[in-house]
């Protein structure tokens, strides 16, 4: 083959090439442009209602919350992330109010047994109330022992943190850990919206 044939067929490669990549990047920014859209309809989700007991035995209603901000925090013991974003979440609880205030901040953890062998930590009951004591998590924790909360909230990643209005609307879902200035960010944004 001659180079100018050579070089027409390798032409005709790189323009169909860029075609493809012009349509991809359209689908990606039409894609990226609808769920924008959906996203800024401010849609009110309600979360499922949690009754659960935390390590110091009380039992919690989040709808007995109604009219403060909660921040629900699951975590699981041997996750490294969670290990690294607890003592985070710790000080957001001692600066704003240790609950007596506005926001409410909650973990809920699910600890194994014999009866629910598959729930997500692999610690029972009893080693996690030992955890949660030596590493200083002061927060309510709720236990999850049957592992319904987990699965009415879909937790597959850890930590997972949810944070709801006054209404009992979900407002920030944050899969992942995040620093403490982001979840701080995420808390003011629910607790002094902008008009």
């Amino acid at each position: 083959m001659s180079k100018l044939v050579q070089k027409n067929v390798q032409n005709k490669k790189e323009e169909k090439m860029k075609r493809k990549l012009i349509m991809v990047l359209m689908f990606a920014l039409m894609s990226f442009s609808l769920f924008a859209a959906k996203s800024n309809k401010n849609e009110d989700v309600k979360v499922p209602n949690i009754v659960l007991q935390d390590q110091y035995g009380k039992k919690h209603n989040l709808q007995d919350y109604k009219g403060k901000v909660i921040m629900i925090n699951f975590w699981v013991s041997w996750c490294s992330d969670c290990k690294a974003e607890m003592p985070k979440v710790v000080e957001l609880y001692k600066e704003y109010g240790e609950n007596k205030k506005d926001l409410i901040i909650l973990g809920v953890a699910t600890p194994i047994s014999k009866k629910y062998p598959n729930n997500k930590d692999r610690i029972d009951k009893t080693a996690l109330l030992k955890y949660i004591k030596d590493n200083g998590y002061i927060f309510p924790s709720l236990f999850d022992e049957t592992g319904k909360t987990y699965a009415e909230y879909e937790i597959e990643e850890y930590p997972s943190s949810f944070i709801i209005d006054r209404n009992g609307h979900l407002k920030a879902y944050i899969k992942g850990a995040i620093s403490k200035e982001e979840l701080k960010q995420n808390i003011e944004n629910v607790l002094n919206p902008q008009k």
